[in-house]
């Protein structure tokens, strides 16, 4: 099983690069998927194939699915709606309003992250390729199963006890409906099902991202901030594809390109060295519309080579790694193009939590670590360090506290 995310900022050509992907691997003899987590879809006019919410076969060793986030929502939402439209109702709201005001925003996105799960399980194929949303969404979604992890193992399990022994009091002084077994089960598979999701995009041996670029400054200036979330939260990040390059011969064609193609020539040295060591994949600017098998068969041999194979993992590289430095532990964390004003700390007990920018991860520390007390972090190059002093006979970690500023 191989998985390949690919994400980039809107309008980079995200969804031909996909797709072209995905002609390759079957053209190799992978039985590949291409879907699309978009809700601003654009798979099935880039195949020039009518998709739907299911898989749909597009040619041999190739299937195509533009997910449906209500129709996900349907499918995995449903005991969990029902109760909030129970108690809509109790609260007087009854109109057709009342089931659109059941679904929680963001839900519907989260769903598509679970077609990923079944298509891994179902061992109908070989390569899954997605087609992400663009990067703040895809940020957010991949984000959002750490976030329901710790609300799983910290909260969830208290929660549902409580309810369970109240609930005979409640009901004898009011008839607001109350959430059952059912109910919490359903909510605790969800949670469980993205966890495993989470576990699946996030193993290096199965899966890994690649960020679709233009040699524009603002495009690479997202691919950097999303390369630096993406370590983060521990995805591994393999290649850098470079679409619509503009060419030599077509300067000569049309010479007024002259003056782009110098500001390209500018920002492809930038990208040269800023995502170093990830390989950087071109494609060019095609003088027609990238539509149709033909087309997208031509943008995949253009990217990957007459002969190459895009299920390759063209770079691993370990996001987090620690080591024992003497009394201390060192955990290492790779986060390019952060710097030490954008990185908080706070350790809770055995979580790290780790804020940079808009985003926070909570690292689980390992036993070793747990034990400990973060005491500082400092930046090496693009590697944080945070140092993890030994423990004291005697300290209490039932309270948030600093984990030592971030400094050079």
């Amino acid at each position: 099983m191989r998985i390949i995310v690919y994400t980039g900022k809107g309008g980079v050509g995200k969804t031909s690069i996909a797709a072209a992907t995905a002609h390759r691997c079957a053209d190799l003899g992978y039985r590949t998927i291409v879907m699309s987590t978009d809700a601003a879809h654009s798979l099935a006019d880039s195949l020039d194939k009518p998709l739907g919410p299911d898989p749909v076969q597009v040619r041999d060793n190739l299937w195509a699915q533009e997910v449906n986030a209500l129709h996900e929502m349907e499918r995995n939402w449903g005991i969990i709606r029902d109760f909030l439209v129970e108690v809509l109702a109790w609260q007087g709201h009854n109109d057709i309003a009342t089931e659109e005001m059941a679904v929680i925003p963001g839900t519907e996105e989260l769903f598509s992250l679970i077609q990923i799960k079944r298509h891994h399980d179902s061992g109908n194929y070989d390569v899954i390729i997605v087609d992400a949303a663009p990067t703040g969404e895809t940020l957010r979604l991949l984000s959002l199963p750490d976030a329901l992890h710790w609300w799983l193992e910290k909260i969830f399990p208290t929660l549902r006890s409580v309810m369970k022994l109240a609930r005979p009091l409640l009901s004898k002084v009011t008839n607001l409906p109350l959430a059952n077994d059912d109910v919490f089960s359903s909510l605790e598979d969800i949670l469980e099902r993205l966890k495993k999701v989470r576990d699946i995009i996030s193993d290096p041996n199965i899966s890994s991202a690649r960020i679709v670029v233009n040699l524009e400054r603002m495009v690479i200036r997202e691919a950097q901030r999303s390369l630096t979330y993406l370590n983060l939260f521990g995805y591994n990040v393999d290649a850098v594809m470079i679409n619509r390059v503009l060419t030599p011969e077509m300067i000569e064609r049309s010479p007024a390109r002259a003056h782009v193609a110098e500001m390209q020539d500018k920002y492809r040295k930038e990208v040269n060295d800023s995502f170093a060591p990830l390989p950087l994949f071109p494609a060019p600017q095609f003088e027609h519309e990238i539509v149709g098998e033909q087309m997208l068969r031509q943008l995949g041999i253009e990217l990957f080579g007459e002969k190459g194979d895009p299920t390759l993992f063209y770079f691993k590289g370990q996001a987090q790694q620690i080591t024992k430095e003497g009394d201390n532990y060192n955990m290492r964390l790779k986060l390019p193009f952060a710097t030490e004003d954008d990185v908080k700390l706070m350790q809770t007990g055995d979580d790290l939590v780790i804020e940079v920018g808009w985003y926070r991860r909570t690292i689980v520390l390992p036993t070793a670590l747990a034990r400990c007390t973060a005491v500082d972090a400092t930046f090496n190059g693009d590697t944080l360090d945070v140092i993890f002093a030994a423990p004291k006979p005697v300290f209490d970690t039932s309270k948030a506290q600093p984990a030592g500023n971030v400094r050079k």
